[in-house]
């Protein structure tokens, strides 16, 4: 158990963080329960009191460092300290309750075991102290923290523990995830990849959202330094190294573009009113600049100010002219195609809600889902799915609802993305039986305990919210952060 705390003990969440599972009422949404007075009364928790003494006692076992308070800030790290204390006083009412504690026998039995405080298969008191002078840890706080730990399971095994599901239980899950469908499928993405989108749908569409369409475009002009500029040779010597320094500290010191490049207009590149995808304003793209140069030219957020980009051995002097937003036309192929690709979409968003509500209304059956393959020329597909993991056709999230599904029943899949569209028919289910003697059936039981427990957690998560009030002093909250 205590292994798993190691692997993060020297962080600062380890340092408050020390809950077998975070308790979703303690999610630092407590905004609304925030109020004023009671000078000394930091929180209340239904009828206890935690008082700001309290707290900071708490506080100053963590032993926080100055970098660790700078790293995180003060006002967060407050936060999360009280919501971790909260969480330890709730789980300690609760364990008080039910009459759940952990004697210091029992304590020092789980530190004697822990193998990470062996050596020779005995508790070594060394390996304990090297272990809490390593992690910043007193004696007193770790244990106080496994004490923690140990409560709240034993807390939750309580509301979990003891129970014997049934074996029709474990059957169902075993069913339901290794059941064999044979299903009928028709592609629907294949019907739909035969819808043209026309002219007009395009123009319409743009006229209709013209301001969305709007997108930076700047000017610009530079000279690349090359030995033949620089030195009139075509050899990197000495020389072209001293004056390209020269011209780095001119840029640095502010000279004009003109006065920087004086002599070489002839070698001076000048692009205008040109977007991130290299575009200019009639559609056209430039070609005749290097990739990385004009990844950078679009980075230059200042304008008339000469800016020095060196890369792969190449130097330059670059200076925006002009920067525009404009609202690109049609002739930008990117842009009709990204219109198309929307029309496209909306098609078959639209494509597939008429076919969920022809299913809903029962006005889709295996019949039509044959004649509109016949109309389209697009096969029904049979196959066979031997269980929830045969992602052999669909993938694991289309796979999932198809075993939502039962024998008989038609309905439609789609992905996220609308990429992926399916008309499926379940044929026919075969229920496979399991060996209660088998490692299987031992696997399952497992899963369905699991699945069991997380949910006697989720209720026990409510039963915690119904039944204890946090109320924090604000007031004494922020005079706490603003003294520490």
């Amino acid at each position: 158990m205590l292994g798993s705390i190691r692997k993060f003990s020297k962080s600062f969440v380890a340092k408050i963080f020390v809950a077998i599972i975070a308790l979703p009422f303690l999610l630092w949404g407590m905004g609304d329960v925030f109020r004023s007075g009671k000078q000394n009364v930091l929180v209340e928790i239904n009828d206890e009191k935690i008082s700001s003494k309290e707290f900071i006692t708490y506080i100053q076992k963590i032993k926080l460092s100055k970098k660790e308070i700078e790293n995180i800030g003060k006002s967060k790290i407050f936060d999360d300290i009280l919501t971790n204390y909260v969480s330890e006083k709730i789980i300690s009412i609760e364990g008080r309750e039910k009459g759940i504690q952990l004697s210091d026998s029992g304590l020092k039995k789980i530190l004697v075991r822990d193998k990470s405080f062996q050596k020779d298969k005995k508790f070594s008191r060394v390996k304990y102290e090297k272990f809490l002078l390593e992690n910043g840890y007193s004696a007193p706080t770790y244990e106080r923290h496994i004490k923690s730990i140990e409560l709240k399971g034993q807390l939750l095994n309580y509301y979990s523990g003891g129970i014997k599901l049934p074996e029709f239980i474990v059957d169902e899950l075993y069913k339901k995830e290794n059941q064999i469908k044979e299903v009928e499928f028709l592609n629907l993405s294949k019907i739909y990849s035969k819808k043209i989108i026309e002219e007009k749908d395009i123009q319409k569409f743009y006229e209709e959202n013209k301001n969305l369409f709007k997108e930076k475009f700047i000017s610009f002009r530079y000279l690349e330094f090359k030995p033949e500029i620089l030195t009139k040779r075509k050899n990197f010597d000495e020389e072209y190294y001293e004056k390209l320094d020269q011209l780095e500290n001119d840029v640095l010191d502010g000279k004009t573009f003109k006065t920087i490049s004086s002599g070489n207009e002839k070698d001076i590149k000048k692009f205008k009113l040109v977007n991130s995808r290299k575009t200019k304003e009639d559609g056209t793209v430039i070609k005749d600049i290097n990739k990385t140069l004009f990844e950078k030219i679009f980075l230059i957020k200042e304008i008339n100010s000469p800016q020095f980009i060196n890369f792969d051995n190449k130097y330059y002097v670059v200076e925006i002219t002009e920067e525009k937003n404009i609202t690109l036309n049609l002739k930008d192929k990117d842009l009709k195609r990204t219109i198309e690709s929307q029309l496209k979409i909306g098609f078959k968003v639209k494509e597939n809600k008429k076919f969920i509500d022809k299913i809903n209304n029962k006005e889709f059956d295996k019949k039509k889902m044959l004649d509109l393959s016949q109309k389209n020329n697009v096969p029904v597909n049979k196959i066979k799915i031997n269980g929830i993991n045969d992602d052999k056709k669909f993938p694991p999230k289309l796979l999932a609802e198809i075993y939502n599904h039962n024998s008989g029943e038609i309905f439609l899949l789609s992905d996220n993305i609308v990429e992926d569209n399916f008309l499926v028919r379940i044929e026919k289910d075969t229920n496979p039986k399991i060996n209660k003697k088998s490692k299987k059936y031992k696997e399952y039981l497992k899963k369905a305990n699991a699945e069991y427990i997380s949910k006697v957690y989720k209720s026990y998560d409510k039963y915690i919210n119904k039944n204890y009030k946090i109320e924090i002093n604000q007031k004494v909250l922020e005079r706490l952060k603003n003294s520490f």
